[in-house]
């Protein structure tokens, strides 16, 4: 789900030295609401549990109804997950007592390679006694620690995992049995078709999931592309567009939202990624709001480049949302993005 490049937060008084931006004043946040966007609308929000504790949870609560735990991992052999985080079980707990339902996430990510694996995916997908093995810990899971669903986040699939992915959520969807949840973290596509090529089957998927949400970020990244929007607004929508199109409720769909930036050398070396606050601070006054992509971007003296998405991208985005009927957002991640 969600951008897995941890950010080394610690650097970025590195970066502030070489840019010669250290004495820069950081933007001021934004405090801008697009029109009609004073309306609630349920937002979903990411924690990874060694960056969040009870009292982190308190700066967003009146603005959310779920918290997503970035949880467990299927393990390299597909047959298995990972153990769930010491803090998860307390953060579930907290969720619950600020009125907030909690999401166990599972996903492919590959700790070794730090991407998501298309070879985990098969090999958890492709075998059904597999199958089997990481949904019963799923189900383990979920009751031991009194989660309230399940979010599955497996990227990087193709054709060939449509049927099993179809076949991993029926079971889980069964296992887990009312009123526990199912919902699916999907990427962000151009048209219907790709959806389907990624593994996305949604005439099976969609009947058995309570949210499907459209993660509209990472259109461009520090290891992976040039310098670009995080999840620019015309991407954002042609994604959603194409999603609609391939047969999702807009009720039954969350958009996903970046709330962080990143930042690509200009000597041409990996970048990294940067929560709102610290894009701000390495940008000072060079920041620049980007009317169309609905992000801010700055360009520094030694020609590293920044794009992020903050409070005002996110109300933009909300606008997107609210206009066409979806169910809600979804927002990546707690420790990185602004207050919401």
């Amino acid at each position: 789900m969600k951008s897995q490049i941890v950010a080394s937060l610690g650097l970025v008084a590195g970066l502030l030295l070489i840019s010669g931006c250290a004495a820069a004043t950081a933007t001021p946040r934004s405090t801008s609401t697009a029109t009609g966007t004073s309306r609630a609308i349920p937002t979903e929000l990411y924690v990874v549990p060694d960056r969040a504790n009870a009292i982190s949870l308190d700066r967003d609560t009146h603005a959310i109804t779920t918290i997503g735990i970035d949880g467990v991992v299927v393990s390299p052999t597909g047959d298995g997950v990972s153990k769930l985080p010491a803090t998860a079980t307390a953060l579930v707990a907290a969720a619950h007592a600020r009125g907030l339902t909690a999401e166990l996430l599972v996903s492919n990510y590959d700790t070794i390679t730090n991407d998501f694996s298309s070879k985990i995916a098969t090999a958890l997908l492709g075998n059904p006694e597999h199958r089997n093995a990481v949904i019963t810990e799923l189900v383990t899971l979920v009751a031991v620690a009194g989660f309230d669903g399940v979010q599955i986040d497996l990227e990087s699939l193709t054709l060939n995992d449509s049927a099993g992915l179809a076949a991993f959520t029926t079971q889980l969807h069964e296992s887990l049995g009312a009123p526990k949840s199912v919902s699916m973290a999907v990427t962000a596509e151009k048209s219907p078709g790709r959806y389907l090529g990624a593994g996305y089957d949604f005439a099976r998927l969609t009947p058995l999931l309570s949210r499907v949400v459209l993660m509209a970020y990472d259109q461009h990244g520090p290891t992976w592309s040039k310098p670009g929007p995080v999840g620019g607004l015309p991407w954002a929508t042609t994604a959603l567009d194409a999603l609609l199109a391939a047969g999702v409720p807009a009720a039954h769909i969350d958009l996903g939202v970046a709330g962080y930036g990143y930042s690509w050398p200009g000597n041409g070396s990996d970048g990294r990624q940067l929560s709102d606050d610290d894009s701000r601070t390495l940008a000072g006054d060079l920041a620049r709001w980007n009317p169309t992509e609905a992000e801010w971007t700055a360009t520094l003296p030694d020609d590293t480049v920044v794009w992020w998405s903050d409070s005002r991208s996110l109300s933009e985005r909300k606008a997107l949302a609210l206009s066409r009927n979806l169910h809600g957002l979804a927002v990546w991640e707690l420790s990185l993005t602004d207050p919401l």
